[in-house]
């Protein structure tokens, strides 16, 4: 098994899906995503530790490489799903 392919085996028995499009995993109901280069670029470790951490608000949070923009988010958060 590859490092990638653990790593989203541990994301889909999380409740996430890949977004095709977006390039990103998502959980609507956790409001949470994963770009696939975050996802890639980090540990399993890494990975579980978000996954794991209760959000400090109710809104989307967004694990990607680079800090999106605040327009990038809201146009995200939009797409998928207030």
């Amino acid at each position: 098994m590859t490092d990638l392919t653990d790593k989203e085996e541990l994301l889909e028995g999380s409740g996430y899906r890949y977004h095709f499009v977006r390039m990103l995993y998502v959980n609507r109901t956790a409001r949470r995503a994963f770009s696939l280069e975050f996802v890639e670029d980090n540990s399993r470790q890494e990975i579980q530790r978000l996954i794991d951490q209760l959000p400090a608000t109710n809104d989307w949070v967004f694990h990607f490489n680079e800090l999106p923009s605040d327009r990038l988010r809201r146009d995200l958060a939009e797409a998928l799903g207030k």
